[in-house]
């Protein structure tokens, strides 16, 4: 199983826009194959900062969501809607 917490820091006058972009992606991506998880979170210590936690089958499943389109415009979008650049870390389950 693959892991990815993604941080993003938004700004305050870009919230709302990148809320209702972020719920429209996480509604497609938990139909996808390979999605186990899919959830965004926001810090109690900090507004607007939120983190997106991905639980992905396999490697494969992770390409594939790639291609979604939602989140290919989140890509476009996000440095118009960032305070400071997003930080992603990717992990893998080991058993």
């Amino acid at each position: 199983m693959k892991i990815i917490n993604a941080s993003f820091f938004i700004k305050e006058d870009k919230r709302e826009t990148f809320l209702s972009d972020i719920k429209a992606l996480i509604e497609s991506t938990r139909l996808e194959k390979g999605c186990l998880q899919y959830h965004l979170y926001e810090s109690l210590e900090e507004t607007n900062h939120f983190m997106m936690v991905e639980n992905w089958e396999n490697q494969e499943a992770m390409d594939e969501h790639g291609k979604n389109p939602l989140l290919q415009r989140l890509f476009k979008d996000i440095p118009e809607y960032s305070s400071k650049a997003p930080e992603l870390k990717v992990s893998e389950v080991i058993e």
